[in-house]
C-alpha cells in the first residue's frame, strides 16, 4: 500500500494541533503569578475560591472568585488568603484547616452495611 503525501500531511496535522491543545488547554486557566490585589479587595466581595498546585500549572495559589467574576490569584501562605479563605469557609458552612483548605470532621449521610453472614457469630469490640 502506497502512503499519500496528504494523508501523511494531515496525519502531521492532526498530531501538531493535538498536542498544542494538550500542551496550551490547562495551562490558560492557571495563575502564572500571584496578586496584590486581594488586599484592596472587600471581603464581602469574595464568593469562593480553589486550591491551584503545582504540576500543570507554575505556582501554587488560592484562586478567589468575586461577586462580578473576577478571578484573583493569591499565595496560600498569606494573612489575607487566610483570612478570605475563613470567610467563604464560614459562609459555605466548612470547617477546614488554615494553611491546606482540606474539609476536616466531614460527615456522610451513607449508612454503613455489613457483608458478613447474618448467622455469622459477631465479635464485641
Amino acid at each position: 500500500m502506497r502512503f499519500s503525501p496528504v494523508i501523511a500531511a494531515l496525519l502531521c496535522f492532526i498530531t501538531w494541533m493535538s498536542m498544542a491543545h494538550a500542551t496550551n488547554g490547562p495551562v490558560a486557566s492557571c495563575c502564572l503569578q500571584w496578586s496584590n490585589t486581594l488586599s484592596r479587595v472587600p471581603l464581602e466581595r469574595i464568593v469562593d475560591y480553589t486550591n491551584q498546585s503545582e504540576g500543570v500549572c507554575p505556582i501554587t495559589a488560592v484562586v478567589f472568585q468575586t461577586k462580578n467574576g473576577k478571578r484573583i490569584c493569591s499565595d496560600p501562605n498569606s494573612d489575607r488568603a487566610a483570612i478570605a479563605i475563613r470567610k467563604v469557609d464560614k459562609e459555605k458552612g466548612k470547617k477546614t484547616t488554615q494553611k491546606t483548605g482540606l474539609i476536616k470532621g466531614s460527615t456522610s449521610n451513607i449508612t454503613p452495611v455489613s457483608t458478613a453472614p447474618t448467622n455469622a457469630p459477631q465479635k464485641e469490640c
